[in-house]
């Protein structure tokens, strides 16, 4: 049955927090754009305490197919936006910020996101497989795209801390990860127990990034 109500879409309860995240993202992008790469970071991180428990609350409705396949569509996308576009915007801020943006950050730039890109389609060809045959996913393979939103303020803390050329590293960082995304390499996927763990551990990094007298 086609939906009959007035607006497209779903907002539930349950697609709260990715349509969060993807709002924070965009903030984080119109930072990175006007220069404050500390804030794009932490709205970074916003974006992946979202995507962190944004799965756990939609489980807790019983959906039908439609709004399943929706669920996992509009979280892709909200992930592209959050964890590819975002670094992506990152990056330029900061090569621009350095005075050396050039066709070698927009480079780095581009793999990076097409790296994310790929990534998220085929997680999403392959779930939309695993739920026709009712089963459950233990591993992803290569990171998850998530896995920048503790990535990038590390390396980003890392580098005000010890005066390090931040510019130089990032790309390196972004590269790297960019392979990840893509290897096919087997990660066992975080329990609930793990992810609060991975966000505890984030939070002296959220306090850093927000409170760090660094641009």
């Amino acid at each position: 049955m086609l939906n009959k109500k007035p607006l497209v879409g779903y907002y539930g309860y349950w697609v709260v927090l990715t349509y969060l995240s993807i709002i924070s993202a965009v903030f984080g992008i119109y930072f990175a754009f006007s220069g404050s790469v500390k804030y794009a970071i932490f709205c970074l991180m916003i974006s992946g305490l979202c995507d962190t428990f944004d799965g756990r609350v939609a489980s807790l409705k019983k959906r039908n197919m439609r709004e399943l396949t929706y669920g996992m569509q509009i979280d892709a996308m909200a992930d592209l936006v959050s964890f590819g576009v975002l670094p992506a915007a990152i990056a330029y801020a900061t090569a621009k910020a350095d005075g050396t943006f050039g066709i070698v950050s927009a480079l780095v730039a581009s793999v990076y996101v097409l790296a994310a890109l790929i990534r998220l389609s085929y997680f999403n060809a392959v779930e939309a497989e695993m739920h026709q045959k009712k089963d459950k996913r233990t591993y992803f393979e290569g990171i998850p795209t998530t896995s920048v939103t503790l990535l990038i303020p590390l390396v980003y803390s890392i580098c005000n801390i010890f005066a390090i050329r931040f510019l130089s590293v990032y790309n390196v960082v972004l590269v790297i990860t960019a392979i990840f995304f893509v290897l096919k390499i087997k990660i066992p996927k975080p329990s609930p127990r793990n992810q609060i763990i991975l966000c505890v551990i984030g939070l002296p990094l959220i306090i850093y990034v927000l409170f760090t007298g660094v641009r």
